[in-house]
């Protein structure tokens, strides 16, 4: 889908009817595009526009080049789709000239929030380099609201792993299901540290890009703002990735203790109810002369010397803190 967005009266407005690139357009949006409105952007603004294959290229000098005057710079974003978790997708910005050309195949919500946001507020659009720092400033603040819900997750996993009520620790809990929402904060946490650091070299080379196309100092200085954002929020991101190994970690040991107990009930079950299984077998054994057999208090004390037996290594255990 093409989409055109001009300026008219300081306002970003998206063109109604058949797509022309015309003087006042300063954004063109290609979702999805058919190589047909690629060809038509192509021919328009005179430049490349990266293949989908092409955008998913790793090495730094695919993702960020400059070719016949205009500035092609590729970030991995991430973005929460309709259904199920969040996913990474790589978006290329393209300054050419004055206007700015962006290709992606989903629909991160930073791009509607920041068309919102100039519909309603008075935003200062002067080119496509204006409209460009208005985008990743957008990204910066859901990538901000990624990372606050992944530390809210965190926190809640911690409480429950290390929860304490009453003043002794909960035992009742599902470390499986533990362990999984574990897992699935850590892949959050990767993606969002992948974007984090895309998003990093995408504005080093954007503001050597406006320095070299001598944009105003105002622009300038909020690429640096969103650069010192996207460092801050990298620091944050990985400070969480460690807290949720250590976490990780955590569970694997309570699940080690968890273990530990249960064997220790069986072996002190096992080590309690020995000697009454000795006695019971001395007593069970079918010899002719046995004195005790023919005693009529032989009995009971059978039982009671069977009832103290394990008894006493009970009481013991109890005493040594084993149980």
């Amino acid at each position: 889908m093409l989409t055109i967005y001009e300026t008219r009266s300081g306002e970003l407005k998206a063109q109604s009817g058949p797509p022309k690139i015309t003087e006042q357009v300063i954004w063109i949006d290609l979702l999805n595009p058919t190589p047909e409105e690629e060809a038509k952007v192509e021919k328009a603004l005179k430049i490349d526009v990266p293949t989908r294959e092409e955008q998913e290229e790793i090495e730094a000098s695919s993702r960020l080049y400059q070719e016949d005057g205009a500035y092609f710079m590729t970030a991995t974003l991430l973005f929460q789709p309709r259904e199920g978790e969040p996913r990474t997708t790589p978006v290329t910005f393209i300054l050419a000239g004055q206007r700015l050309v962006t290709v992606r195949y989903a629909e991160p919500r930073a791009f509607a929030i920041y068309v919102a946001r100039c519909n309603r507020a008075e935003t200062e659009l002067k080119a496509g380099a204006s409209v460009l720092i208005g985008l990743i400033e957008t990204i910066v603040d859901r990538l901000a609201d990624f990372i606050e819900r992944i530390q809210a997750e965190v926190e809640g996993l911690s409480h429950s792993i290390f929860e304490i009520k009453g003043g002794t620790v909960t035992r009742q809990r599902r470390f499986d299901i533990i362990l999984r929402a574990i897992g699935r904060e850590g892949e959050i946490s990767s993606k969002v540290r992948e974007s984090a650091h895309s998003l990093g070299r995408l504005l080093t080379f954007l503001a050597h890009a406006a320095n070299e196309r001598k944009e105003d100092k105002l622009l300038q200085a909020r690429i640096r703002t969103a650069a010192r954002d996207v460092a801050s929020l990298t620091d944050h991101a990985t400070f969480l990735s460690g807290k949720i190994i250590f976490l990780l970690d955590a569970t694997l040991g309570m699940i080690n203790i968890q273990q530990n107990d249960i064997i220790k009930i069986f072996s002190v079950a096992a080590v309690v109810f020995l000697p009454p299984t000795l006695l019971a077998s001395i007593y069970g054994m079918n010899f002719h002369h046995m004195p005790e057999l023919d005693w009529m208090f032989g009995y009971p004390l059978a039982i009671v010397l069977m009832v103290l037996a394990a008894v006493l290594p009970y009481i013991y255990f109890k005493r040594k803190g084993w149980l």
